[in-house]
């Protein structure tokens, strides 16, 4: 069958031309939104392929950091078992007997009239639970044994000292001989007896570990300063009767 086309040549061009209809102007959005749409499209790909590498080296870094969780998870433990075992240091560091202290202050009080031969002392038991400044109890013992000019008085003034000491307490006179035979002089060999003191923190309130700076380096100095002072004290008070100047008897 054949078509036949009954409209004038004009409306026919007319009807196929497409500048400035409403199909152009269509077909033209159309197309724009189409450019968009695969703009934004090429755009997300790029985007969620980065977001992808990104989560990819984060899930290696987390990777990397569970392996040496691994690796470090038997010294979470230790690092228990350290704090724990710092805890009872640090008592036994408080309440130990501060020994270097107690010489130096000791050192500064024999009166010049006196010579020690020896010590045998015993400190209170350490007390991981004491508080600072407490004195420990029981309290421990020492025993002097030395020898001096032989007149009595200069004993008594070794025993009167030792009680000036902060270390000690309640010092009294157990021996006193006199002594004809040994020496070239008379000589009084004597012992004396004191309870030793130990206050908690005096030698310091930390241990240390490692190359950690002394604890309680402020207080340490402290305490020197003190013993300086009980010794001068005790110097100055007790000068006046000491025989200055004369040596202690000497062994043949």
């Amino acid at each position: 069958m054949r078509r036949i086309n009954l409209l004038p040549p004009e409306e026919r061009r007319r009807g196929f031309s497409l500048q400035g209809g409403p199909l152009a102007i269509l077909l033209a959005s159309g197309a724009l939104v189409l450019a968009i749409i695969a703009v934004t499209t090429i755009f997300c790909l790029i985007r969620i392929y980065m977001v992808e590498n990104d989560v990819a080296d984060l899930d290696e870094g987390i990777a990397a950091q569970n392996v040496r969780l691994a690796e470090l998870a038997p010294f979470a433990q230790l690092e228990d078992d350290i704090a724990a075992k710092r805890l009872v240091a640090d008592g036994v560091v408080r309440t130990r007997f501060a020994w270097a202290q107690f010489l130096r202050g000791l050192a500064f009080i024999i009166p010049e009239t006196t010579s020690l031969e020896g010590l045998a002392a015993e400190a209170s038991p350490v007390d991981v639970d004491a508080s600072l400044d407490q004195v420990l109890e029981p309290r421990g013992a020492v025993t002097f044994t030395g020898l001096s000019e032989p007149e009595y008085t200069n004993v008594a003034d070794f025993v009167v000292r030792m009680n000036t000491l902060r270390f000690l307490a309640n010092s009294q006179l157990d021996l006193a001989e006199l002594d004809r035979d040994t020496f070239a002089s008379e000589a009084l060999a004597f012992e004396v007896s004191s309870e030793l003191i130990t206050e908690v923190g005096a030698d310091g309130s930390e241990a240390r570990i490692g190359g950690d700076d002394p604890p309680d380096s402020a207080a340490d100095g402290q305490y020197s300063t003190d013993e300086g002072q009980d010794g001068t004290a005790a110097e100055e008070q007790y000068s006046s009767g000491a025989q200055t100047g004369v040596a202690a008897p000497a062994s043949p």
